[in-house]
């Protein structure tokens, strides 16, 4: 895992404009401590991680020592959706590195057991992924770029793992499938969190 990188996409944590469907139920400053503790976790389980690490920050690169700080380098997301952006980011980060995986901030089921268990698969898969109750993915590990992963899918819906996978089928390529876990988008996904519920 030498030359292995790890790509965090993240949000500034600005008032009203992270967790807003958490929002409703329990406030924009609320919402904001939660962001900010899933950011927390997000860094406790990716620090001293053996591999280059990127934070790619949705707005600015945050300054100062807030989160993720020491022993990652920032950068930017570019596009204009989700699918493009991570297309974007893989595309740079895949001319260095590889394997490459990609992370979000939403996840705090995620340990460094798994992390790890997701890079030592693309030892001997084309791509690996980890799939999300909620249809999605909490990581996409990749061993070479193809635009093709991040094309016509819609986003933020329960539709994209399924066609992740039906696109893999396509491109006649081996996966490892990790274990399912919770992101944290909604009060359910809060509460059973809090429950210690997966």
């Amino acid at each position: 895992m030498n030359n292995s990188a790890l790509i965090i996409f993240a949000k500034n944590f600005l008032l009203a404009q992270v967790k807003t469907r958490l929002a409703i139920h329990l406030g924009e400053k609320k919402a904001l401590e939660i962001y900010k503790e899933l950011l927390n976790l997000t860094e406790q389980t990716t620090k001293n991680w053996n591999g280059k690490k990127y934070v790619f920050w949705d707005k600015s690169i945050l300054k100062g020592k807030n989160f993720l700080q020491s022993e990652y380098e920032h950068k930017i997301q570019t596009g204009e959706d989700l699918g493009e952006k991570m297309k974007n980011a893989f595309y740079e980060t895949l001319q260095i590195h590889s394997p490459v995986c990609i992370i979000g901030t939403d996840c705090p089921f995620l340990t460094r057991e798994i992390l790890n268990e997701a890079f030592l698969s693309l030892e001997n898969f084309d791509y690996c992924i980890g799939p999300s109750l909620d249809g999605g993915y909490y990581l996409l590990g990749l061993n070479f770029y193809n635009s093709f992963w991040f094309e016509n899918i819609k986003w933020s819906t329960p539709e994209v793992y399924p066609t992740t996978l039906q696109k893999a089928k396509q491109l006649n390529l081996n996966g490892y499938i990790l274990p399912t876990l919770r992101d944290i988008d909604t009060i359910e996904d809060y509460l059973a969190w809090k429950n210690f519920t997966i």
